[in-house]
C-alpha cells in the first residue's frame, strides 16, 4: 500500500493502491494503463497545494499520479504588438519555476496568485487567481490557449488528446475529472515591472472610493485584521511602471520577521487564543506604509507565501458579486463575533480580492463582473476551524457565493451540465470520477 498527504496535512490518504511518478508522456500513459488494468480510480495530485479533497480517489481502489517531474518549457511565439506570445509547458512545473523561466526569457503572465509552490496543473484545475479587474487579467486558466490530456476511451484504451472548443472550455478548470493534464499552451506578454504600495486603512471607509480604486489601478486587494478597531486592513495597490529598477525588495530580515510573527501568533493561538484580539488591536495600528518596486513575479507574491512556510492552515475562499461586498463584510463580522462568544478565535488576516469575470471556462468560480473573493485562513492546530469556517460559508452562500475549488468547502456545489457532458465524452468509463468527500462541520454549542 502507498500513502499521500497534501502540503497542509489537511487531507491524508494512507491506503492507496499505488503512487506513480512519471517523467515523460510514455511513462504517464503506461501508469494510466496499469491503473485501468487493475480497476483503480485515478487522479493527478501535482504538488498537493490544495486544501480540498479533489486530489484523492477512494482507498485501496485508487492511485494517484505525481506530476512533479513533468517540467518541460518551450517558447513557441514571442509577443508582437497587441498579439500575445505563446509558451508550451508541461503540467508538473511549479509556478515559481515557470515564472522564473518566463522572466529570464523577458516574458510574463498577465497575472498570478499570491503564492508560488503550486504545480501548474493544479493551479489550472482549481482556477487559481490573483487580483485585478482590468482587461487581460483573471485566473491562470484564462491564459490557456491549448491543452493536451491523457485519458481513457470506452474500450479502456489510453490516449493523449488535444482539447478544443467545448472540451477546452471544460479542460481549463476541470478539478482533475477529465484526465491527467500533460501540457498546456499559455498566452504570455512582454516582461513588466510593478510598483507596490501598502497602506493601513479603515476598511469601512473604503466603500465610497473603492470603485475608483478598482477602475484606476491594475491590482487592488485588502488584508483585513479581525478584532481591530475600527476594522483595519492593509490596502495593497500595484501598477505597472516603466522603470526596471528594484526598490525596497522583500529581503531576508523582513522574511525572517514575517516568519517569527507567524510562529508567535500560531503559538499564542494554540495556548491562549483569548489573547489574540488584544494582540491584533495593539500591533496592527503600528504597521507602517510600505512601497516596493520590482519584477511582476516577485511583487505579485503576498506575505502568505512566506508565513505558510512555518504555519499550516485550513483555508476557505468564497467568490460573489461586487454588489454584495458590504453586506458580505457585515456577515463576516457577525461570524467573527459569534465565534468569539464561543471561544473560537481567528489568528490570520482575511484577504479580500477583486477579479475579472472568467469567460473561457465552464467551472470557474470567477463568474461575476467583477468577482469579489474572501479568502479565510484558520490555523490547523487552533480550536474551532470546523465551526467558524462553515458558519462563514453559510452566510456567503446566501449571498450567491461560490467556492474556490482548491480550498475548503463544506457544501457540495451544483454540477454544471455543460461540464458533465464533456466529462462523459472524455472519461466514459469513470476512471477519473468519484464522489468527493467533504470535511465534517461542527456546530457551536451556544450560538
Amino acid at each position: 500500500m502507498a500513502e499521500w498527504t497534501n502540503w497542509a496535512k489537511t487531507v491524508r490518504h494512507p491506503d492507496l493502491a499505488k503512487v506513480y511518478d512519471p517523467k515523460n508522456l510514455a511513462m504517464l500513459k503506461d501508469n494510466v494503463a496499469e491503473a485501468v488494468e487493475n480497476g483503480w480510480k485515478l487522479r493527478a495530485v501535482g504538488s498537493g497545494h490544495a486544501w480540498s479533497n479533489l486530489g484523492l480517489p477512494p482507498g485501496r481502489q485508487g492511485a494517484v499520479i505525481l506530476t512533479d517531474r513533468l517540467q518541460g518549457f518551450e517558447v513557441l511565439k514571442r509577443p508582437s504588438g497587441n498579439e500575445p506570445g505563446l509558451v508550451e509547458v508541461e503540467a508538473g512545473i511549479k509556478i515559481k519555476r515557470l515564472t522564473e523561466l518566463l522572466f529570464d526569457a523577458d516574458l510574463a503572465l498577465p497575472n498570478i496568485g499570491d503564492a508560488n509552490p503550486q504545480g501548474l496543473g493544479g493551479a489550472i484545475a482549481t482556477s487559481t487567481h490573483g487580483s485585478g479587474v482590468g482587461p487581460g487579467l483573471g485566473s491562470f486558466s484564462e491564459a490557456i490557449e491549448g491543452m493536451t490530456i491523457v485519458t481513457v476511451d470506452e474500450q479502456g484504451r489510453v490516449q493523449d488528446r488535444i482539447l478544443q472548443d467545448e472540451q477546452l472550455k471544460a479542460g481549463r478548470v476541470a478539478r482533475g475529472q477529465l484526465g491527467v493534464v500533460y501540457k498546456v499552451k499559455l498566452a504570455v506578454i512582454d516582461n513588466y515591472y510593478l510598483d507596490h504600495v501598502r497602506t493601513i486603512v479603515e476598511f469601512r471607509k473604503e466603500e465610497t472610493g473603492l470603485p475608483a480604486l478598482l477602475r484606476d489601478n491594475r491590482h487592488v486587494e485588502y488584508w483585513f485584521y479581525p478584532y481591530t478597531e475600527p476594522g483595519m486592513a492593509e490596502r495593497i495597490v500595484r501598477n505597472v511602471v516603466d522603470s526596471t529598477k528594484v526598490r525596497n525588495p522583500l529581503g531576508p530580515f523582513e522574511r525572517l520577521r514575517i516568519k517569527f510573527a507567524s510562529w508567535y501568533v500560531n503559538r499564542l493561538g494554540r495556548r491562549s487564543p483569548e489573547r489574540l484580539p488584544n494582540l491584533f488591536r495593539k500591533r496592527v495600528p503600528r504597521l507602517r506604509e510600505i512601497r516596493r518596486q520590482g519584477p511582476w513575479h516577485k511583487i505579485l507574491l503576498g506575505s502568505s507565501n512566506i508565513w505558510r512556510e512555518v504555519v499550516k492552515t485550513y483555508t476557505m475562499e468564497y467568490q460573489f458579486a461586487y454588489e454584495h461586498l458590504w453586506e458580505a463584510f457585515g456577515e463576516l463580522e457577525k461570524s467573527i463575533a459569534l465565534a468569539e462568544r464561543n471561544g473560537v478565535y481567528v489568528a490570520a488576516p482575511i484577504q479580500f480580492r477583486f477579479t475579472k469575470k472568467s469567460e473561457r471556462s465552464f467551472l470557474s468560480h470567477l463568474s461575476f463582473e467583477p468577482t469579489v473573493s474572501f479568502s479565510i485562513s484558520f490555523h490547523t492546530n487552533h480550536r474551532g476551524a470546523h465551526k467558524f469556517l462553515p458558519d462563514v460559508e453559510e452566510r456567503l452562500i446566501k449571498l450567491g457565493g461560490k467556492p474556490h475549488w482548491g480550498k475548503m468547502y463544506y457544501t457540495r456545489p451544483a454540477e454544471d451540465p455543460r461540464f458533465e457532458a464533456v466529462r462523459e465524452q472524455l472519461d466514459p468509463t469513470g476512471v477519473f470520477a468519484y464522489e468527493q468527500p467533504l470535511p465534517e462541520r461542527e456546530d457551536y454549542q451556544n450560538p
